[in-house]
């Protein structure tokens, strides 16, 4: 319960120490949507079909707080970085990819009485997750925000980071006929050892927190409105967000994932 404790005040304590350095503030908002690519546990690494197959969909709701007219506009701080807070919304259908699914459906025989299995596991195991991410973060922009934002039909590259309060729900399940998880239909690598320990599939949502970097480059439409395209990085500190951790050498590191996302950003002030 701690450690779900420090989640939360991670962003918070992150907001209220960049927040302080400034006396001024204007407000901006942005809106955007875009595939997310979602690397976990389902299918083989550094497969394309795994890399193209787990693909959702994100929204991403961002304000933004701008110090560049405040009483330190001269310092380099105020003159390029914005604080960035975003609710990030996404989802992504899962499945599994790759060599060993080919190879067990390959070598599955429905019409032979003698085979013992109930046919490939791998193959008709499918997933989803939902994830719901709130944090806050700096931005860096290449150009002084107000040199920009005197102009119009103009870039403006950026690049940023920050942190996020992560809450996921995961939703594993087989067409195989039993529960998941029994040995009988689930790949011996998401069961627990023989000698016991823990489960490896989990169906049950919970709160992390996840760590993210973006880079991208808005574009000056008018002195109200900039249209954006942007990548955007999120580490997550839970192997559990696509409802997998399984006993494998090769599960290396946590969950993450790629939104490639467009929108726009309207100026209030």
């Amino acid at each position: 319960m701690k450690a779900k404790l420090n989640y939360f005040l991670l962003p918070l304590v992150f907001f209220v120490t960049i927040s302080s350095f400034a006396q001024e503030i204007y407000h901006e908002v942005g809106f955007g949507i875009g595939p997310v690519s979602f690397r976990g546990d389902w299918g083989e690494r550094r497969d394309g079909s795994t890399n193209f197959g787990n693909t959702g969909f994100g929204v991403n709701i961002i304000h933004f707080a701008n110090f560049a007219y405040g009483r330190n506009s001269y310092k380099y701080f105020h003159k390029h970085f914005k604080l960035r807070n975003q609710l990030t919304v996404h989802q992504t259908n899962l499945n599994h990819y790759g060599r060993w699914v080919r190879a067990e459906s390959e070598s599955f025989d429905p019409s032979d009485p003698n085979d013992p299995r109930l046919g490939p596991t791998l193959e008709n195991m499918s997933g989803k997750t939902t994830v719901f991410e709130l944090g806050t973060g700096l931005e860096w922009n290449w150009r002084p925000i107000r040199e920009y934002e005197r102009q119009i039909e103009i870039f403006q590259p950026y690049a940023g980071f920050g942190i996020n309060l992560v809450y996921y729900n995961p939703s594993v399940e087989t067409s195989l006929p039993g529960r998941i998880g029994a040995r009988q239909n689930t790949w011996p690598t998401f069961l627990p050892p023989p000698s016991g320990g823990r489960d490896r599939i989990s169906n049950s949502s919970d709160i992390t927190a996840s760590v993210n970097f973006q880079a991208g480059t808005r574009y000056r439409v008018n002195e109200d409105i900039d249209l954006f395209i942007e990548g955007r990085w999120h580490s997550f500190f839970s192997d559990f967000v696509d409802g997998l951790d399984p006993r494998n050498p090769n599960n290396e590191s946590n969950d993450w994932m790629f939104f490639l996302n467009v929108g726009f950003t309207y100026y209030f002030d």
